[in-house]
């Protein structure tokens, strides 16, 4: 089940949401976990790809102005 990660836009708390992908489609409708909130953003987390047998590792990373 994939886990979709959000940030509080009222108390800047970050936390994560596990969901099917048909529901994440259907709209999920996350409140923050420490103070209740409805105002939350989904952020997007940085993710580590090791490729080959050498062994060597890339982090590529997606966030608000895009993909880096």
């Amino acid at each position: 089940m994939p886990a979709y990660d959000y940030v509080c836009q009222d108390c800047r708390e970050t936390f994560e949401i596990r969901a099917s992908m048909a529901a994440y489609s259907d709209g999920l409708s996350p409140r923050c976990k420490e103070c209740g909130s409805e105002h939350v953003a989904r952020s997007f987390s940085v993710v580590s790809v090791v490729t080959g047998s050498g062994g060597t590792a890339s982090a590529v990373g997606c966030g608000p102005s895009g993909f880096s």
